[in-house]
């Protein structure tokens, strides 16, 4: 009977032992069927299945950049999948790879490695550079391809609740190619003569990846440049003595519109509309001769700030200006430069017949940005703005874009400017006396250049 039981014993455990081992299943496959190549924080494994219709798809298990456990599928509808989780480029990171089944079964893990490249925060901080900058600091980097992530940019600054020491967020913003070197140029609300620039990088699983600081960025110091000390061209201003339009207006001092409340200029523009064709694809640029190379600043451009001092709608050229100049005023403008050559142009052909420009400065909102969010907040949109009165146009602040251009690398600076007006502002609500801007006007109030002294 002992003997009977051992035997019966020995069996159960054959049974289970070849119960098991039927379940084991080898995979079909090579490792000639899986290629691998790199990316940005990761690779993109590219596959061949098995000519076997029980194969459903593949897995992949790795641990990331943390040291987590990483699992990754793909199916037999794909021939590749992407592998993330990494921060410094990796070569031979250990994987297996294993075979899914219609019933839920995997076969034995084949040892595969691959290699990775830095990822899109890594990329960014090693390219990453802080150079002084006109009333703040500019950085410049370059992004490769499939570039994912979020920097944040600070100085340190005060605190303006606890009036203590802190740093300060600046900006956010997204990480992308950028298909080239890409400035940025930041302006700091505190007068700090040389801040401590801080950035931080994070991935979009939440890891924040690196930090850089930099100490005594110094704050450069811009001055106004007399337009007396330049000249101007433009070959599509108009100019209107009854509605009081022209070239003229641009360089008077006024940048907001008080002009407007002077008794022989009530209800007129007193202000710079230039078209057709100032805007767009076929835009007709205007120069600037400033006489010397200069160490460029900012080209400056101020709105009209509606006001209750106009308008009457004389003529023509004031319903252009005044009555929905919201679709004509900037939202992407391009500075280019050029250095003096030695001549003497005193026209606009003259001027327009000079090559080699190299962009120096650009700024860009979107044309349907909300009106709230745009540089120019009082337009005349005639229903959706409230004309200021005088005193409060007098305690308004200022409105104007500034195309900031980076101090660095510009050597002796540069004599001739070239500015190109890209877009304008769409109309952000039409109604029944709506006018669309098909001829590519554009209207700004005050034009002005800075420059280091």
């Amino acid at each position: 009977m002992k003997n009977i039981l051992i035997l019966l014993l020995l069996a159960a455990i054959w049974n289970a032992c070849k119960d098991e081992n039927e379940d084991i299943i080898f995979a079909d496959i090579s490792n000639s069927a899986f290629s691998f190549r790199p990316i940005a924080g990761g690779a993109v494994m590219h596959y061949v299945l098995p000519d076997d219709p029980n194969v459903v798809g593949i897995r992949i298990r790795y641990k990331d950049a943390f040291g987590n456990d990483v699992l990754r599928a793909g199916s037999n509808t794909c021939d590749s999948v992407k592998l993330v989780g990494f921060n410094e480029a990796q070569s031979s990171v250990a994987a297996q790879i294993s075979l899914c089944y219609y019933d839920d079964k995997e076969s034995q893990p084949i040892e595969v490695v691959f290699s990775t490249e830095d990822s899109g925060p890594v990329a960014f901080m090693k390219s990453l550079e802080c150079f002084p900058n006109w009333g703040g600091f500019s950085l410049r980097f370059d992004n490769p391809k499939e570039t994912s992530g979020m920097a944040h940019v600070f100085y340190l600054g005060t605190d303006p609740v606890s009036n203590l020491p802190d740093t300060i967020l600046i900006n956010s913003f997204l990480l992308e190619e950028t298909d080239g070197v890409k400035f940025v140029n930041y302006t700091m609300q505190q007068d700090i003569a040389s801040p401590t620039v801080v950035v931080r990088v994070e991935d979009f699983r939440g890891y924040m990846v690196d930090e850089k600081v930099w100490p005594n960025v110094e704050n450069l110091v811009m001055a106004k440049l007399s337009p007396t000390d330049f000249a101007f061209y433009c070959d599509n201003s108009i100019e209107d003595e009854v509605d009081k339009l022209g070239v003229q207006y641009l360089f008077d001092g006024d940048t907001k519109g008080l002009i407007c409340y002077e008794n022989e200029n009530n209800g007129k523009c007193c202000s710079f509309l230039a078209g057709p064709d100032a805007a767009g694809e076929a835009a007709h640029p205007m120069y600037v001769d400033l006489k010397q190379n200069r160490i460029m600043a900012s080209v400056r451009f101020y709105n009209l700030i509606k006001n209750s001092a106009g308008p009457n709608w004389s003529g023509p050229s004031s319903v252009l200006c005044y009555y929905l100049n919201e679709n004509e005023i900037p939202c992407e403008v391009t500075v280019y430069g050029l250095k003096d050559d030695g001549g003497v142009y005193a026209s606009y052909d003259a001027m327009n017949s000079l090559e080699g420009w190299e962009e120096i400065g650009s700024f860009e909102q979107d044309k349907s940005l909300s009106p709230t969010e745009r540089w120019c907040l009082h337009t005349w949109d005639s229903r959706y703005r409230v004309a200021l009165t005088k005193a409060e146009l007098k305690a308004a602040p200022e409105e104007y874009m500034d195309v900031t251009i980076p101090a660095i690398e510009q050597g002796e600076g540069y004599r001739y400017l070239k500015i190109v007006v890209n877009e304008v502002f769409d109309l952000y609500e039409t109604f029944s006396r709506s006018y669309e801007n098909n001829y590519k006007y554009v209207q700004f109030h005050e034009l002005e250049i800075y420059t280091d002294k």
